[in-house]
């Protein structure tokens, strides 16, 4: 039985129901906090549950945020970044576009990427660097990430579930990594993401903390990433 308490909201995960009728029951006792039935919605995110798979999503949010920056009815784009792009910070002498709410922008996506949309984690990562002094050329492209999300607000995470109990929890990982592609400092950038069911469960597009000399090097410094993150998922899995 997996419990999880965030302030004063609580989500039990379990297949035995009795366990959980005993959890309640003291619950109600202690805190008069009772059963509210199957899952359907915990801290803004919305769970379907199905016979055949489980899928998490955060749609709601989504048209909050493109309701606050008037996006809801955008023309749709198919991609949340272009293809190549090269941000690079503004100069000392160089002043800022202030006609646009980016810093506020980016922390909405954030919040969403970092939820259910890891499709949104590259795009958004690379355009935090710039929330202290944003160009005209770093906002377009936000507005571009806006654009995408008016075309797929309803997308999430789907977990299928298995004819059969299975024995282990397999947990699947990929990694990947560019070389030198950020231009003002030649660092590279980290991917990964760790499945289980189907469906994402852990990802990540963070830059590298050195200056890889070869692909090589990147993608080894990617794999190590990858490795230390997979060995703290392999402890929870083991517990659970």
């Amino acid at each position: 039985m997996l419990v999880l308490v965030y302030v004063d909201d609580i989500l039990v995960a379990t297949d035995d129901e009795a366990k959980k009728c005993e959890l309640f029951k003291a619950l109600d006792k202690a805190y008069g906090i009772k059963d509210q039935g199957l899952l359907t919605s915990y801290l803004g995110v919305e769970v379907e549950q199905t016979e055949e798979h489980v899928t998490i999503r955060q749609s709601k949010y989504a048209r909050e945020i493109l309701e606050t920056f008037g996006y809801l009815n955008a023309h749709a784009v198919g991609n949340p970044m272009e293809t190549n792009v090269r941000l690079v910070p503004l100069g000392e002498d160089e002043e800022s576009d202030t006609s646009f709410s980016y810093r506020q922008a980016i922390g909405m996506l954030m919040y969403l990427a970092t939820g259910t949309r890891p499709d949104l984690a590259f795009a958004v990562g690379q355009l935090s660097r710039f929330v202290s002094k944003p160009s005209a050329k770093h906002v377009g492209a936000v507005k571009r990430v806006l654009r995408f999300l008016a075309g797929t607000v309803n997308f999430g995470i789907t977990y299928n579930r298995a004819k059969e109990m299975p024995t282990k929890i397999i947990l699947d990982g990929y990694c990947d990594s560019d070389w030198a592609n950020d231009p003002s400092s030649r660092k590279s950038t980290t991917g990964l993401v760790f499945t289980l069911a189907g469906g994402a469960v852990s990802w990540m597009s963070r830059r590298q903390t050195i200056v890889a000399l070869s692909t090589a090097e990147a993608e080894y410094v990617a794999a190590c990433e990858a490795a230390m993150e997979a060995r703290q998922k392999a402890i929870f899995c083991k517990r659970s």
